[in-house]
């Protein structure tokens, strides 16, 4: 007799028609019971809610936003909706694979000290077809393992990389995290966007463990309209406040680490500036954050 675990919520918060029909049937595909799947629809068409309508599946709750919300405020909404003691996103362009709910619901239910569960997740193009893996998508591990969590959010920060995984690829538990304000995504005075994910799972690896399954659960597509794929100085400025933030969360408590933190952000910027050295005004707005990296790593005992 199978063993009801407890109630997951997969969380999608929906805005792009043109995948979310291959990531909604990975969500309908989940093996794990028992499962809601919330649909927070902030698009201005129609498609996706035909598209939950013809499902007819008991499991699903559809809410159609009464105005857009845009990213951070349907992340928001689709949390605040969830009634699961498990939380999973799951963005509208990625796929599941169907024991990942499972799997990961599995593995918290057997240590309750980990605050969230994730996996390696395989890199998937516009036409679902498997692609190499990019930086964020090495593993990081071979075997499945826990993980003390301020030692794995020290090595996630002092890579500047978000090894751990994007929304699609962690369930984590809903009572550990807490609402700062009016969003799912803001930490201390500051709301991420580039590093919203990467915010979110540094909070709850602040207060415990993390559980990584080597084999790929989900998988995350890379196509054009990205916004992860576009050097913007503003997500730089992301990483160097991260760096802050977490320290006074009690990560990077070594002035080593915290110098190897800044380190992989001055790297990136230094990137940056060089790859808009074509564009006076970039260039100058790189250099000058540059200068406010080198003055933080200036300041380290």
């Amino acid at each position: 007799m199978n063993v009801a675990g407890p109630l997951a919520s997969v969380l999608i918060p929906a805005y792009h028609e043109r995948f979310f029909g291959e990531a909604f049937a990975s969500a309908l595909a989940q093996t794990h019971a028992p499962l809601e799947i919330v649909v927070c629809d902030d698009s201005p068409g129609t498609a996706i809610g035909a598209a939950v309508e013809r499902a007819a599946d008991s499991r699903v709750r559809y809410v159609r936003n009464a105005r857009n919300l845009g990213f951070g405020g349907n992340f928001t909404q689709c949390f605040r909706l969830a009634r699961g003691e498990l939380v999973k996103f799951l963005n509208d362009d990625d796929r599941l694979r169907p024991d990942c709910v499972a799997i990961l619901a599995a593995a918290l239910a057997a240590d309750p000290s980990l605050t969230l569960a994730t996996s390696r997740r395989r890199v998937i193009d516009e036409e679902g077809r498997a692609q190499p893996d990019v930086a964020a998508t090495t593993p990081i591990s071979n075997v499945a393992v826990s993980m003390d969590g301020r030692k794995l959010g020290d090595f996630v920060l002092a890579n500047s990389l978000n090894l751990i995984g994007e929304p699609s690829t962690v369930l984590f538990r809903r009572d550990r995290v807490e609402l700062q304000g009016d969003s799912l995504f803001r930490w201390g005075e500051r709301e991420y966007h580039c590093l919203a994910d990467m915010s979110l799972w540094l909070r709850l690896l602040a207060k415990g463990p993390a559980y990584y399954h080597s084999t790929a659960l989900s998988e995350y597509r890379r196509h054009a309209g990205q916004e992860q794929g576009a050097i913007r100085l503003a997500c730089l400025y992301e990483r160097l406040w991260i760096v802050g933030e977490a320290r006074g969360a009690g990560f990077l408590a070594s002035p080593a680490t915290h110098r190897i933190a800044l380190e992989a952000v001055r790297s990136r910027a230094a990137a940056w500036a060089e790859a808009a050295v074509s564009h006076a005004e970039m260039h100058s707005r790189a250099a000058s954050f540059l200068a406010q990296v080198e003055r933080e790593i200036g300041r380290i005992a």
